[in-house]
């Protein structure tokens, strides 16, 4: 059987190795899908117990990345919920707009998606060490290959206070 977090360990950055990390646990991915302007990215259910991480090709890089470890988030804690899929718009959240509007994907897993995204990308411990070093806020997103706006969440999120540049 497949140690999912031994697989995701071994792929732990800065930056983490996403695509590696969601094709060992054996789901497709898709970093240049044609999805809606709106859809930042989008988990299905292709049959068979297999599934599929789509991100929108429009996207920036670091936004793709986010959008993979969270549609990662849904497909680990949510796979019992996702149904055909689930699509997720800018703001990371359920909609009607797009392909997979799913009901049963909320608030609550739309936050733990969320929260497992940032944990993935930007590990704690990992964090600590890289802010110990001096870096700052433009500095951590790129050595992470985060937006800016991830970093200073997560490291608020971390109750630090975000370090001028």
């Amino acid at each position: 059987m497949m140690n999912i977090e031994l697989i995701i360990r071994e792929n732990l950055g800065p930056p983490t190795n996403m695509e590696r990390i969601i094709r060992a646990i054996g789901v497709q991915l898709d970093r240049n899908a044609s999805l809606a302007e709106c859809i930042s990215g989008q988990t299905e259910n292709i049959g068979d117990g297999k599934y599929k991480i789509s991100t929108n090709k429009n996207d920036h890089y670091y936004r793709k990345r986010f959008t993979m470890a969270h549609e990662l988030g849904h497909f680990l804690y949510h796979s019992h919920l996702i149904g055909d899929g689930v699509d997720d718009n800018r703001a990371y959240r359920n909609t009607q707009d797009g392909q997979f509007y799913n009901p049963l994907i909320g608030r609550r897993e739309e936050t733990e998606a969320n929260k497992f995204a940032a944990s993935i990308l930007m590990p704690s411990e990992l964090v600590e060490e890289e802010r110990a070093e001096g870096g700052d806020v433009a500095a951590l997103a790129k050595k992470f290959q985060v937006s800016r706006q991830a970093m200073e969440i997560r490291l608020d999120g971390l109750n630090r206070p975000v370090p001028a540049e």
